[in-house]
């Protein structure tokens, strides 16, 4: 992490012309506005789907005109709505193609340096699963992609956070830290406290194959990689302090990471969950890593998502450091 936070300068809204789509608008309208950030719209046209019968072409194409114009229409009027509120909005354009590849090369293209987005849209929100676009970008950008899950009702207003905090999730590689940029300009622009999570697995002694989950840990073990994480994240925490934000950190022990993470971050409690597609193992690969596909799958607030880019080998301070001799002197190596 730089000791200078990145500042939003173009944000990207996703759309498809569904309320559930446009329930990712207001967070978005907050930060740009906020920031000093232009805020632009997409939304992809997605053409009749053609018949076999050479007679139905000429009513496809007047029936795919009047569906480009009315997305016309549609983006002018959530530009105006904007507008009139005081939003920088320079452009609403309607793409052509595939959605996630469109809208991946229009944010390449635009410099566009952060996504806010639904998680989905003209499907509803009967599933728990990303929408299909969603999942997509968060695979494939190297721009952060905040997710915003609407309400079960389109209409209902967004939750007033009780407490004013941003989860971070950690687990002590460089790959994940690099959320804490666009975490930390989060933070700075709403005065938010960072609650830096790292939720340390336990040492299994072994283990019986018939169990799916051990049932009793090292607790000694357990406990020094507990006090090495801990102290991992005040470290942490110092630094964004030293960066004029609020910051505390917090280990904890645990068999699902992704479960305590969530516990950590309930709606009406906290503003969002921040964290890296993959950290320690440094995966490098389109699917999401474990934990953070679980926590981005099942997570009732809006989720920050970083999919970190390879910097070089770079020596971690992780739990996975303690060697045997350390184990039995109840020292943690460095």
């Amino acid at each position: 992490m730089t000791n200078d936070l990145p500042r939003f300068h173009s944000i990207l809204v996703p759309l498809d012309g569904s309320p559930f789509a446009e329930h990712a608008l207001a967070m978005a309208d907050e930060i740009a506005r906020g920031a000093g950030a232009s805020l632009r719209l997409a939304l992809v046209h997605e053409g009749p789907v053609a018949a076999f019968a050479p007679a139905s072409i000429q009513p496809l194409v007047a029936l795919d005109l009047a569906s480009r114009k009315a997305e016309r229409a549609y983006l002018r009027g959530v530009q105006t709505r904007l507008r009139a509120g005081g939003t920088k909005v320079p452009s609403a354009v309607s793409l052509n193609g595939a959605p996630g590849e469109a809208l991946a090369e229009y944010v390449r293209e635009m410099g566009i340096d952060l996504v806010v987005m639904a998680t989905h849209g003209r499907g509803g929100i009967q599933r728990f699963w990303l929408g299909s676009v969603a999942d997509h970008l968060v695979r494939h950008l190297e721009v952060p992609v905040l997710l915003v899950r609407p309400p079960e009702s389109p209409t209902a207003a967004p939750a007033v956070p009780a407490q004013n905090q941003i989860v971070v999730a950690l687990d002590g590689s460089p790959l994940a830290e690099q959320v804490l940029e666009p975490a930390g300009a989060l933070a700075k622009l709403w005065n938010a406290e960072l609650i830096l999570l790292w939720v340390v697995r336990p040492m299994p002694f072994a283990v019986d194959p018939l169990l799916a989950m051990p049932t009793v840990y090292d607790e000694e073990t357990t406990a020094t990689w507990r006090a090495q994480a801990q102290d991992y994240v005040d470290d942490i925490a110092n630094r964004m302090r030293d960066l004029g934000i609020r910051a505390n950190g917090v280990a904890s022990i645990g068999w699902n990471p992704a479960q305590i993470i969530h516990a950590m971050a309930r709606p009406g409690e906290v503003r969002l969950i921040a964290l890296a597609t993959h950290g320690r193992t440094g995966v490098r690969r389109l699917a999401l890593g474990s934990v953070a596909d679980k926590v981005i799958r099942g997570a009732e607030v809006p989720v920050l998502v970083c999919r970190p880019a390879r910097r070089g080998a770079v020596k971690e301070r992780s739990p996975a450091g303690v060697t045997a001799r350390s184990r039995r002197r109840g020292k943690v190596r460095r």
